[in-house]
């Protein structure tokens, strides 16, 4: 049986694609910062799936420690991982800072999951169809980096920090995947289509009205999280790494910032904000 472990699986898309990949067979395991939630999540996904390999490890990505203790509660729990998505991601109101000084943001949405994914490599490894799927957004399209405002120090936007933190998204799968092309792990990014979740609910002014009245005619979670399980599932993608994927087809992302040099510097900060060693 794979292992899934998978992120911001409470609603929405990540609620839809644990549900469709425990349907599949898979030994789920979500993270969750609240117990009584998980546990009412847990029975919904085993009601609706008849599976009942659903286990959550409760955590909050706003706190780092609480990530390491998270990566090390699974070791401790599982002797691999075949599947990690890195799905949770939010869109705030306004900037706040977290217990570790970050941007909420910019650590929900990157720092924790590059900490995380850092910490599990060696459970990766250990299986025989290593899978990690970050997802991003289309929004990364209008996302810029700038290594001396990746925080929103000059200016904070909400739309404009998130489709920032979609870039670095994808930023992040590029280089892991370079990195690990040659152990046989796949590092993937994608867009699930614009989904009709609670995602930036708290929003106001003009993105929130917007976001409101478009709201009817958006995609189901379930169809939004069907790339997310076709990079998880399909024997299609066994071997594709380092690509970005929209309705289950690898597309180019366009953004003048994809390069190289821009994935490096982003893995050299992110390794030393989250006190990895090289």
């Amino acid at each position: 049986m794979k292992t899934v472990l998978i992120t911001g699986a409470n609603s929405g898309i990540g609620k839809a694609t644990a549900t469709e990949l425990s349907a599949k067979g898979y030994q789920i395991v979500f993270i969750a910062r609240d117990l009584q939630k998980a546990e009412a999540v847990k029975n919904e996904i085993i009601s609706s799936s008849g599976n009942s390999n659903v286990d959550f490890i409760i955590a909050d990505l706003l706190s780092l420690t609480d990530v390491r203790k998270s990566a090390e509660l699974f070791k401790e729990r599982y002797q691999k991982l075949d599947i990690l998505i890195n799905n949770a991601g939010v869109c705030l109101p306004e900037r706040k800072i977290t217990v570790d000084g970050f941007e909420e943001m910019f650590q929900i949405n990157h720092l924790s999951h590059f900490l995380l994914t850092n910490k599990l490599l060696d459970l990766l490894k250990n299986s025989d169809d290593p899978r990690i799927i970050n997802v991003s957004s289309a929004g990364y399209k209008a996302g810029r980096f700038d290594p001396e405002n990746l925080q929103s120090e000059k200016k904070f936007s909400s739309f404009t920090t998130y489709c920032d933190t979609k870039l670095l998204n994808i930023l992040f799968t590029f280089e892991l995947a370079e990195k690990l092309k040659e152990i046989g792990v796949t590092v993937n990014a994608l867009h699930p289509g614009v989904v009709r979740t609670n995602f930036a609910g708290e929003l106001k002014g003009v993105f929130g009205l917007i976001n409101n009245m478009f709201k009817p005619f958006l995609l189901s979670p379930k169809k939004g999280a069907e790339t997310s399980v076709h990079l998880a599932s399909s024997e299609e993608v066994r071997n594709i790494t380092g690509k970005y994927f929209e309705k289950c087809k690898a597309v180019v992302p366009k953004n003048e910032f994809i390069n190289s040099a821009n994935q490096k510097l982003l893995w050299e900060k992110s390794m030393q904000f989250s006190g990895l060693k090289r």
